[in-house]
């Protein structure tokens, strides 16, 4: 194992993570790269989940931070303030890193020192079982593209930030739940990112969160975000919205986070590696989650066309 490196920051938000968080503490406890520190942020939480960490409090790597319920930025921002490492990155409470993953980042980040941020692939994780891996690797060009359109490079928790280059950014409390988004536009405006074609961590989908959402408040929440990074770069907010399809009835207010979306993709993915049948799989998994939907069929569908025919849909 790698005892030495620079430090780590790991911060997790918790706040009712119930059964899903020691799973996610021992994921980073476990890592190859030893040298880093857990900071841990109880934002209020009330199933008793703190709890199933006595044990594993006793590591000394491991600091407990409690608070009434603010949200998870306001969470980031305490840890933020403590934090001692030299990078920093997050592993939400529900979720697993695998065991390389931090030496894997921290390799690619000292080997780039310009970049200010590296992403990984990631895979969902539904009913315990690892499904939909996605993985694209991207360099700095391909990823101010993404800003520059208004999306993250990768999923938010993946993300290993310097923070000698971020260390002055804050997580802006006024935008919960979409707080990932807006601070990686605010990062990738500034300084360049890449991302690995490597799948470094687990995002757990929980199956009674797909339909009980609130998707009106989320959306609002994410044009908010593209609103304020538009109004960052001299641009029409309202125009920016609109020429993103991100106005009222568009896919971001779909209950699901349009889920499938990361299927269609993993699916595409992987036939594009010539794994035909790993793509059927996820296809399935697809059609499992919700199979009276139609959306959720079309990973399955991708799955089966032969490839020229997948290009015509594509670019229609």
């Amino acid at each position: 194992m790698k005892s030495d490196g620079p430090l780590v920051s790991v911060i997790m938000p918790v706040y009712n993570a119930g059964r899903f968080l020691r799973p996610a503490v021992e994921s980073v406890l476990g890592q190859t790269h030893r040298h880093l520190e857990l900071i841990v942020v109880d934002d209020g939480s009330t199933d008793g989940c703190m709890d199933t960490l006595a044990d594993l409090l006793r590591d000394a790597r491991v600091r407990v931070i409690r608070q009434a319920n603010a949200g998870k930025p306001s969470a980031m921002n305490r840890a933020l303030d403590g934090a001692r490492g030299e990078f920093f990155t997050t592993n939400d409470a529900d979720d697993v890193s695998h065991p390389g993953r931090i030496e894997y980042l921290v390799a690619v980040a000292e080997a780039n020192p310009e970049v200010a941020a590296v992403f990984s692939g990631y895979e969902l994780v539904l009913d315990d079982r690892r499904v939909a891996p996605l993985s694209k690797a991207k360099g700095r060009e391909a990823c101010r593209a993404d800003i520059d359109a208004f999306r993250m490079p990768s999923h938010d928790p993946t993300a290993m930030f310097r923070r000698s280059m971020v260390g002055e950014l804050q997580f802006d409390e006024r935008l919960p739940v979409v707080e990932g988004l807006d601070y990686i536009l605010r990062v990738g405006e500034r300084y360049p990112m890449m991302v690995v074609g490597e799948v470094l961590y687990g995002y757990r989908v929980h199956r009674d969160s797909i339909t009980h959402r609130d998707p009106a408040r989320r959306a609002e929440l994410v044009r908010e975000a593209i609103r304020a990074a538009a109004r960052r770069r001299g641009e029409d907010p309202e125009r920016v919205i609109a020429s993103l399809g991100l106005g009222s009835g568009s896919r971001i207010e779909r209950a699901d986070n349009n889920l499938p979306a990361h299927f269609i993709e993993s699916v595409l993915s992987l036939i594009g590696k010539r794994c035909r049948f790993a793509a059927m799989r996820v296809g399935s998994a697809c059609v499992r989650l919700n199979p009276r939907d139609a959306h959720y069929w079309k990973a399955l569908v991708y799955a089966l066309m032969p490839v020229p025919l997948i290009k015509v849909v594509r670019d229609r």
